[in-house]
């Protein structure tokens, strides 16, 4: 399914925690690889490891702009020559930062066989948009004002136009196909499956429609950041300069010059996507996969990103705000609002055994947050909290099959 997704831009949001001790919590724990051979799971990106075979391929249209966001919709294969087998709520996918829709594709089929399936990259992800889409109020702009607001609260919102332009129009394949209503409000309700980044996003937009999400899987998203995962982040605000934004003190690197614009963005932007990938991914995938297999990692972010866009997704959702206002839009201020709405049907935090990100600790914190639990004891008990051991922050892309099999587990039991 064109470029195998582990020799992709498998990257990553970044998602808080404040416990500063690493110690992990009594957890359940899930072996990655048994025999711990990484170089199978590296191999395995390369062909379709799941224990079904795909049956038939399903039907995928072109990717395009939904509600001004680059998307890819797929649905399932028919089930006769006549229509398709869509039977379940539609999933939507939400990737980490510096990720794209090509990071995903590698799942879309498997996800896809029995439920509509959509992929897109929110504001700040992604290659630039063309022209008709980079302009407000019809007026072109450039990627500075076209990204003035990637704020999660922004992001909800999107997230919002999107789903209702992509299944419930009634121009909308979904639509068509599953007989859906504007006045039946099952209908009108997706699953939600996210990583990293694009768990937070999934957060604001259950904070804001909490009755419109059945059941939502985060992958890689902690309660708060803890003090190593902070260390990275400041790595990453200050190789794409926004620690000259934070100190105005400080001396103001010059723009890019048009001349020099390219090499020099994209050294920078290579930088950056060296660091997110090194703090990504567990020690023993990186050294089994190799320097020039990660490069070409690297090769991928910058080609799907861009600078603007990444730097203004690490300034609006990963600063503290001042002043004495709480910050409603943290994933446990997000948590704390989802769970009192009692509306959604069920949660899941999956985290890495070795992720940097988004710690184990923090992971389960989110969990108890999430279901209003006091303890450990519940949320293990229940599957509500899962660790994949010997994983990083990437669980989705380190051990594929396991993370696709425990999202159908969740959305199909």
């Amino acid at each position: 399914i064109g470029v195998p997704s582990a020799s992709i831009h498998m990257t990553a949001a970044f998602l808080p925690s404040t416990d500063n001790a690493r110690n992990v919590p009594p957890r359940p724990l899930v072996q990655a690889n048994k025999d711990h051979a990484i170089n199978r799971r590296i191999r395995a990106s390369h062909i379709i490891c799941s224990s079904k075979r795909v049956a038939a391929p399903p039907i995928r249209e072109d990717i395009r702009y939904i509600a001004g966001r680059r998307a890819l919709l797929i649905h399932p294969p028919p089930s006769s020559s006549i229509k398709p087998n869509i039977s379940n709520p539609p999933l939507v996918i939400l990737g980490g930062m510096a990720q794209s829709i090509a990071s995903w594709e590698f799942h879309l089929p498997h996800l896809s066989q029995n439920r509509s399936v959509l992929i897109y990259e929110a504001l700040g992800q992604g290659p630039p948009p063309p022209n008709e889409v980079c302009s407000i109020d019809g007026n072109e702009v450039t990627l500075e004002q076209y990204y003035d607001d990637v704020s999660l609260e922004r992001q909800g919102r999107d997230f919002w136009n999107v789903v209702d332009e992509a299944f419930f129009a009634p121009e909308s394949f979904h639509y068509k196909q599953s007989n859906a209503s504007d006045n039946d409000s099952d209908n009108a309700k997706v699953d939600v499956a996210s990583f990293s980044f694009g768990g937070r996003v999934a957060m604001a937009a259950a904070t804001l429609k909490p009755d419109r999400i059945r059941r939502l899987h985060l992958t890689g998203v902690g309660a708060e950041r803890d003090a190593l995962a902070n260390v990275h982040l400041a790595s990453w605000k200050d190789i794409l300069g926004l620690n000259y934004i934070d100190n105005a003190d400080a001396e103001i690197e010059e723009e890019c010059d048009p001349i020099n614009h390219a090499s020099r963005c994209t050294s920078r932007l290579r930088s950056f996507a060296w660091s997110v990938i090194l703090a990504t991914y567990s020690e023993h995938f990186l050294a089994a996969a190799g320097p020039e297999r990660v490069k070409t990692w690297v090769d991928s972010v910058c080609r799907y990103n861009t600078e603007e866009g990444l730097r203004v997704i690490l300034l609006q959702t990963h600063s503290k705000k001042g002043g004495n206002q709480p910050d409603l839009w943290t994933p446990a201020a997000m948590a704390q609002r989802i769970q009192s709405s009692q509306s959604i049907e069920s949660c899941r935090v999956l985290v890495g055994s070795q992720d940097k990100m988004a710690h184990p600790n923090q992971a389960l914190q989110l969990a108890n947050i999430l279901h209003k639990y006091d303890g450990t004891g519940e949320v293990l008990e229940d599957g509500i909290y899962k660790v994949i051991e010997g994983c990083g922050h990437a669980v989705p892309m380190e051990a594929m099959r396991l993370w696709r099999e425990d999202v159908l587990e969740f959305l199909n039991k």
